[in-house]
């Protein structure tokens, strides 16, 4: 943290000397990442719509962990600032693995993972070269050692980081969990690399093989833990970005090229589903054409929000997808997401919600620090802002 000061310090001091600002406007345009099969075969394993079970058939006795990362992002005119935190979590035992920790941030300890991207939007010096590779927690590049500019999209940095610190804590976490375990993750077991078509930018291809680089060791380190019989249950929780539902369309909708909210709301409405239970369908194969050799099993799970849900209503259902490696189909993988969702009474896993609700935390003070610390004020996180 000392160092970021020095840096924020050093660059607003030559702003005020006149030195010239590099800031590039197109870099702040959205960039969207959509799952599309065009790079996986999704095959119906079972086209069974299946209930959750509401009450316990038998005791899952496992250790439930769950992984989260969180950003924020301050922007002035003459500095983009991207802020990580992340955490795995065991809300039974108290465990945690925090990036940054508090120890960390007080410059008591290195940190456990580089968690901080600083972008100079000036033309800047080398002391402040010297300053950043000095700092132990900032990212000066991308997982392919492409620098990050100011022509470098923000959405991307965001992304990529928040990857790296997940990456970083599975490592590590992997060295650590015994045997038997649950690992929950929120998000996909790789992420999506292909751009919206809305999207348009002359470096696609930078951040595609960056994002593939990131995902292809993230299949890595679950495929580490899968060997040492941890049961790694990623959660996708934003489905208007999905269209796996549509390319295949399990249950005869009629429908093509539709997301998976919609596919889904569109079943509740057709009837196709039952409206008043929480209910999975699957599980779909998902198999990985490129280099990747991962092979999913996915589930998409609908929970009615209230007894006697209002079928076209707005937001009367949780719609979520849980999906495992393959190798993995025949573990409870259901029963586990029930026990910690809908039978104490929650929506989603709770183990989840938890971790999410302390990274955000996490990354949020961690922000008011740096603020603070700077002199900075607070209206510089409202120009451009993640929270993820």
């Amino acid at each position: 943290m000392k160092h970021l000061v020095e840096v924020v310090k050093l660059l607003r001091q030559g702003i005020i000397e006149g030195i010239k600002i590099s800031r590039v406007e197109t870099s702040r345009k959205l960039l969207e990442f959509v799952e599309e099969p065009l790079s996986v075969r999704v095959e119906l394993y079972s086209d069974k719509v299946r209930e959750l079970p509401l009450q316990r058939l038998a005791e899952l006795r496992r250790d439930v962990y769950a992984l989260d990362s969180s950003s924020r992002a301050v922007e002035t005119p003459y500095v983009f600032i991207s802020i990580g935190a992340g955490s795995v979590f065991n809300r039974f035992t108290g465990f945690a693995i925090d990036v940054p920790s508090l120890t960390s941030i007080l410059g008591l300890e290195e940190p456990l993972c580089k968690h901080v991207v600083l972008v100079p939007e000036v033309e800047y010096s080398q002391r402040l070269v010297d300053l950043l590779k000095g700092s132990k927690s900032v990212i000066l590049s991308n997982p392919n050692n492409i620098p990050y500019t100011s022509e470098y999209n923000k959405s991307a940095i965001l992304a990529e980081l928040r990857a790296c610190i997940e990456n970083c804590l599975l490592e590590n976490f992997s060295s650590v969990v015994r045997e038997g375990a649950v690992l929950f993750i929120d998000g996909p077991t790789v992420y999506p690399e292909r751009v919206a078509e809305t999207t348009s930018t002359s470096k696609l291809e930078v951040y595609t093989s960056s994002i593939r680089a990131l995902n292809s060791r993230r299949v890595q380190l679950i495929k580490k833990l899968s060997a040492k019989n941890v049961l790694v249950i990623n959660t996708v929780k934003r489905l208007h970005r999905s269209y796996y539902l549509s390319a295949i369309n399990p249950l005869d909708l009629g429908v093509s090229s539709t997301s998976d909210d919609a596919y889904l709301t569109t079943a509740l409405i057709a009837g196709k589903i039952p409206s008043e239970r929480p209910v999975a369908i699957g599980p779909l194969i998902a198999r990985h054409r490129d280099e990747l050799h991962v092979n999913r099993a996915m589930w998409y799970v609908i929970v009615p929000r209230r007894l006697h849900p209002e079928i076209g209503g707005f937001g009367n259902y949780v719609f979520y997808r849980v999906e495992v490696l393959e190798e993995c189909l025949e573990e409870p993988v259901l029963e586990l997401v029930a026990q910690d969702s809908v039978q104490i009474g929650s929506f989603l896993p709770l183990t989840l919600l938890v971790v999410d609700k302390r990274v955000k935390k996490i990354s949020s003070s961690l922000t008011t620090y740096l603020l603070y610390l700077t002199g900075l004020s607070s209206e510089a996180t409202e120009h451009y802002i993640s929270v993820l």
